[in-house]
C-alpha cells in the first residue's frame, strides 16, 4: 500500500466491528504478580474506620497516579490518603458520641514514591513537599503552568489541592493563588484544553453535600438498611453538589467558570468518574462524567469552552434497558478499532458493568450483552477501570478493580464479600473474557480495591498496574507478559510540544496502521476512578515488528505523518520534529 492509500485508510470512516464470539474463552497471554512490599510500596491508606462504615464519605476511597515526577523517563508513583473519623478525644462522660461533630483526625498522609527506572519504589513524601494532609480522595497531574513538568491535582472532602513541580520533583502547594480551591467534596477531575488556547482547563466532578455531624446515623437506625443490615447512607436523598469548571487564564492562574461553561445547565449528579476525550472527532475536547445513582452526563464542547450535556441524547446517560446506574469509575478508549473512543463504567454490585460503543456522530450504543462478563462481575463493585493492551497483540483488554463499600456486605457471603478479587478481561475478536483465574498470583488477593492507574513501572514496555485499597497497602501489579521472555511486542510513544502552555499535548490523538488493523489512542489526564495513568501511549503490535502507517494529530488540530515505524522500543516526538529513540532496548 503506497503511502497516500495508507494514509486515506486511517483517516476514512471504519465500518463498525461486528464481534464474533470464539467457541471457548481464550487463556491470558500475560501473568501478573503483586509485588507492593517487595518494590517498596509498604505504606497504609487511611480512609475512614477499617471495620465500621458510619459514613459514606468513608466508604468512597481514594486514587493513585503514575507520572514522571522529575524528567528522568520512569514512572514515579503518587498515592492519595485520607484519614480516620472519630469523635473529640475529650468527650465528656455520659454524652452520646453520636449527639457530637465527629471529626477527621488528620492521621493519613499521601505519599509519593520515586521509581528508579526498574519499579524498585523510594518513599520521598516527606523531601518533595507533596504530603498532603486532608481527607484526599483523588488526583490527576499535568503542566498546568507550562513549565514543561508535570504538577498534581488532589481532589479532596474540600478544598481541593494544586501542587506546583519545580521539575526536580519538589512540589509546593499554590491553591489558593491559582484560584481551583474547590470547597465541595470532589473526586473526579480532568486537565484539557476546553477553548483551544493551548492551555489546561480543569474539570472537577463533585459528589455531595457532606456535613458529618449533621447526616443520618443510619447504621443504628432502620431508614438505609442492606439487605436487612444497617449500612452508611447515600447518596440518595442526600444533596448533589455542581461539578466545577476552571479556565486557565493563560499564565497559570485559573478563574472559576462553571456558570459560563454551562455546566451548572443541570442539576447536580453524584459525579465520581471523569474522563475527556474527543468523543465525535470534531477536533475539541468533551467531557464524560460518571454518576453515582443518577443519569451519566456527556458534556458536549462547543470548541470555545461552552458544553451541552447530551448524555440522554447519545444513548451514554442510562444503560440499555433506560436506567440509571451507580456509576463509579470509567474506561476509555477504541475497543473495537474503529477509531472511535468507547467507553466502560463499572458500577455497583448486584448490576453489570456497561460498555457503550461509540458509533460516531455522537452517539453510543450499550453492547454489555456482547461481552460474557459473568455472575463474578454482577456481584462485584466496580471502581478503577481502564481498557489496556496487556497482551501487545494489539487489542485493548479491560481491568477492573472491585471492592464493595459495605463491611457489612460479609454478611451476605458468600453471594457477597467487602474485599473483593480484581478482574481482568481479554479481548478475542472483539468480545471481551473474564481470565482473572488465569491471570497470576496478582489476582488472587482479596481487598476493597478503589483506584487502579496503569503504566509500564518496569521499563520493559508492557503495561503494570497500581491498586488501591481501602484501609490496607496498595497492589503493584507487575505485567510478566507470556513469560516467554519475549515480551514487550509494543511501540511506547511520548508525545511532547516545543512550546505553549501544554508541553506534554494533552488531547493529542494518534492513530496506527499496522498490517490491516487500527489502533487509535489519545492523551488524556484523568480517567479510571480519581486516578491518573501514564501519559505516554502504548501500542501492541503482535506479531508484527512495526506501524506501517502513523498520523499524530496535535491538540491545535495539525498532522503529522510518519511511515514504517520500528516497533520494540520507546520513542519520543517532539512537535514538528522526527521521533527518537529514548533510551536503548532492554
Amino acid at each position: 500500500m503506497t503511502p497516500i492509500a495508507a494514509l486515506a485508510f486511517l483517516l476514512a470512516p471504519q465500518a463498525p466491528t461486528q464481534p464474533s464470539p470464539p467457541s471457548s474463552s481464550p487463556a491470558p497471554c500475560f501473568t501478573f504478580t503483586e509485588e507492593a512490599a517487595a518494590r517498596g510500596v509498604t505504606w497504609v491508606n487511611h480512609c475512614g474506620d477499617p471495620v465500621k462504615k458510619r459514613y459514606l464519605l468513608e466508604c468512597i476511597g481514594c486514587g493513585c497516579a503514575l507520572f514522571d515526577k522529575d524528567g528522568d523517563g520512569d514512572l514515579d508513583l503518587y498515592l492519595v490518603d485520607a484519614c480516620t473519623i472519630a469523635p473529640p478525644a475529650d468527650l465528656a462522660p455520659g454524652i452520646d458520641p453520636l449527639d457530637v461533630d465527629w471529626r477527621p483526625q488528620k492521621d493519613g498522609q499521601c505519599r509519593l514514591y520515586e521509581n528508579d527506572g526498574t519499579a524498585r519504589f523510594t518513599d520521598v513524601t516527606e523531601a518533595s513537599g507533596a504530603g498532603v494532609r486532608a481527607f484526599g480522595q483523588g488526583v490527576t497531574a499535568a503542566d498546568y503552568d507550562g513549565d514543561d513538568d508535570l504538577d498534581l491535582y488532589v481532589t479532596c472532602w474540600g478544598p481541593n489541592r494544586l501542587l506546583q513541580n519545580d521539575g526536580t520533583g519538589a512540589f509546593t502547594d499554590v491553591t489558593r493563588p491559582a484560584g481551583v480551591a474547590d470547597p465541595h467534596w470532589s473526586v473526579g477531575a480532568a486537565f484539557f484544553d476546553a477553548d483551544g488556547d493551548d492551555d489546561l482547563d480543569l474539570y472537577v466532578g463533585n459528589y455531595l453535600a457532606m456535613a458529618v455531624a449533621r447526616d443520618p446515623k443510619c447504621w443504628r437506625k432502620v431508614d438505609c438498611p442492606f439487605f436487612d443490615t444497617l449500612a452508611a447512607c447515600g447518596p440518595k436523598g442526600m444533596v448533589a453538589e455542581p461539578d466545577s469548571f476552571f479556565r486557565n487564564k493563560g499564565d497559570g492562574d485559573f478563574r472559576e467558570a462553571s456558570e459560563r461553561a454551562g455546566i451548572h445547565d443541570h442539576e447536580a449528579r453524584y459525579a465520581l468518574g471523569v474522563v475527556a476525550f474527543d468523543h465525535d472527532l470534531d477536533g475539541d475536547i468533551d467531557v464524560y462524567v460518571g454518576n453515582d445513582s443518577r443519569a451519566n452526563s456527556l458534556w458536549d464542547n462547543d470548541a470555545k469552552g461552552r458544553f451541552f450535556d447530551i448524555g440522554d441524547l447519545s444513548g451514554a446517560a442510562v444503560n440499555r434497558d433506560g436506567v440509571a446506574q451507580a456509576s463509579m469509575g470509567v474506561a476509555c478508549g477504541d475497543l473495537d478499532g474503529d477509531g472511535l473512543f468507547d467507553l466502560a463504567m463499572t458500577n455497583f454490585s448486584h448490576d453489570d458493568n456497561t460498555v457503550y460503543k461509540n458509533e460516531g456522530g455522537g452517539s453510543f450504543l450499550d453492547v454489555t450483552a456482547r461481552h460474557p462478563f459473568g455472575p463474578k462481575a454482577y456481584l462485584s463493585l466496580g471502581w478503577g477501570t481502564e481498557f489496556v493492551d496487556l497482551d501487545d497483540d494489539g487489542d485493548l483488554d479491560l481491568f477492573v478493580a472491585n471492592g464493595h463499600v459495605y463491611p457489612e456486605a460479609d454478611a451476605k457471603a458468600p453471594e457477597l464479600a467487602y474485599k473483593q478479587q480484581n478482574r481482568v478481561y481479554r479481548q478475542e475478536r472483539g468480545v471481551l473474557h473474564d481470565v482473572t483465574d488465569a491471570a497470576g498470583q496478582g489476582f488472587e488477593r482479596l481487598a476493597s480495591h478503589r483506584g487502579a492507574a496503569f503504566g509500564d513501572l518496569d521499563g520493559d514496555r508492557d503495561i503494570d498496574a497500581v491498586v488501591t485499597a481501602m484501609n490496607e497497602p496498595p497492589s503493584v501489579l507487575i505485567n510478566h507478559g507470556d513469560g516467554s521472555g519475549n515480551g514487550g511486542r509494543s511501540l511506547l510513544l511520548e508525545l511532547r510540544q516545543p512550546t505553549g502552555m501544554n508541553r506534554f499535548a494533552i488531547g493529542a490523538r494518534v492513530v496506527a496502521k499496522v498490517g490491516d488493523r487500527l489502533l487509535a489512542r489519545c492523551v488524556r489526564a484523568g480517567g479510571s476512578f480519581a486516578s491518573m495513568s501514564d501519559l505516554r501511549l502504548h501500542f501492541g503490535l503482535g506479531d508484527a515488528t512495526k506501524i506501517d502507517h502513523l498520523v499524530v494529530f496535535w491538540p491545535d488540530g495539525t498532522k503529522q505523518e510518519f511511515a514504517e515505524v520500528a516497533g520494540g522500543r520507546k520513542v519520543r516526538l517532539v512537535k514538528g520534529g522526527v521521533i527518537e529513540t529514548i533510551g536503548s532496548k532492554p
